[in-house]
């Protein structure tokens, strides 16, 4: 009897620090075509890592600008890879995209963005992403 009131209070008190540790996290932050806004600036740094933004290994860039250093959510990493673009510390670049609050700082979610004669794009006008195929009917 006494094991099973130590277990339960045992299973408690795990349940209680996951509950704990995992708690609330923001969400991603969504495009928003209403807060669009175009920024130029220099590329300080070129990071890879997994983004909630798009939900995979993402390219982010941690652009110079007048105002400060703003990190710029560009895209996944394999469509990046897949249509052979690819960005450098260095590049001079013009950013179109969402501003937003992420982790308690600005940043931008970007949709194109233009370094030199060459623009890509990485979400429609609407914000829905380029890398996302819509779902086809499966027809007979």
């Amino acid at each position: 009897m006494k094991a099973l009131k130590l277990f339960a209070l045992g299973a408690f008190v795990l349940a209680v620090i996951v509950i704990l540790v995992n708690g609330p996290k923001q969400r991603a932050p969504k495009y928003n075509a209403a807060s669009e806004t175009r920024i130029t600036g220099v590329v300080q740094e070129v990071k890879q890592f997994w983004c909630p933004v798009n939900g995979d290994e993402g390219t982010h860039l941690m652009l110079r600008t007048n105002s400060g250093v703003l990190e710029v959510h560009v895209a996944p990493l394999r469509f990046l890879q897949g249509n052979g673009v690819s960005f450098n510390k260095g590049d001079q670049i013009e950013v179109v995209g969402s501003m937003v609050i992420y982790e308690g700082h600005d940043a931008m979610i970007a949709r194109k963005l233009t370094r030199g004669d060459a623009t890509f794009a990485f979400r429609a006008p609407d914000g829905r992403p380029l890398w996302v195929e819509p779902m086809r009917a499966y027809v007979r």
